[in-house]
């Protein structure tokens, strides 16, 4: 019989970071899988372990905390079905700019939003990980969205220049949001409500029956436009990042 480990090395994240990286399989702890977790992580010589939580189970929060975890992001998980968005869609055209497909001479100005458009997020939240790489980390998300990783691109445009972008991808009847990101021109001007609604338009166009966006707790303008756009909150986990007493560096 084949035995499940508690953990698995990110084998991208690590050669990303330049550190040996995990993450927990599970979703909650308890005191034995915690001591089995502990010695995966010393086999591995693991420096950084990352853990998803059911934010509703008390003794795993207390169990994270008592051994060396720390809260770095709230994961709100939105979801919206496409009949409901129909129902209620409005165009809510801007006044000005236009959403259109990406193609490949917008990808170095979409690079330069990315780097300044996610600081939200646990990578940046934790500390320990460099501005450089963070950005870096987004630079290449959204480059390799553009070049075929994501299913479809949309951009906002703006007095001829991008501003924004909503990558999507699809999986039978299950749409998934990727990466947004918007420029701080394009802010105030009902851009991110239309792309959004031209993606929800793309995804209806596919025959999606139904659509989901993770975004952080921290990130209320986003949880705003969402919700704006019919999608309702589905589920709540917690992101925890345990770094270990042998790492020397944490700055990565």
């Amino acid at each position: 019989m084949q035995t499940i480990e508690p953990c698995q090395l990110l084998e991208w994240d690590s050669q990303f970071f330049g550190r040996n990286i995990g993450r927990v399989t599970e979703h909650r702890l308890e005191p034995q899988n915690m001591a089995a977790i502990n010695v995966w992580c010393t086999d591995h010589l693991i420096d950084c372990l990352y853990f998803l939580a059911d934010s509703d189970h008390a003794d795993t929060i207390r169990l994270a905390e008592d051994n060396g975890f720390r809260l770095v992001d709230m994961r709100v998980t939105l979801q919206c079905r496409i009949a409901d968005w129909q129902a209620r869609a409005v165009n809510g055209r801007p006044s000005e700019g236009c959403v259109r497909p990406v193609i490949p001479s917008d990808v170095l100005t979409l690079q330069a939003i990315a780097r300044k458009s996610h600081t939200d997020s646990r990578f940046y939240f934790d500390g320990c990980f460099s501005l450089e790489r963070c950005g870096a980390l987004y630079e290449l998300w959204i480059k390799r969205s553009c070049e075929g990783h994501a299913d479809h691109v949309l951009v906002a445009e703006l007095n001829g220049q991008p501003v924004g972008y909503f990558s999507c991808h699809r999986q039978g009847a299950q749409g998934q949001v990727g990466l947004v990101g918007m420029s701080e021109e394009a802010h105030g001007k009902g851009m991110g409500q239309y792309l959004t609604h031209q993606a929800m338009q793309w995804f209806a166009d596919q025959s999606v029956e139904s659509v989901e966006v993770v975004t952080q707790g921290r990130n209320i303008a986003a949880q705003r436009l969402y919700q704006r756009c019919g999608f309702l909150v589905r589920s709540v986990q917690l992101w925890y990042h345990k770094w270990m007493p042998n790492c020397t560096s944490r700055e990565i």
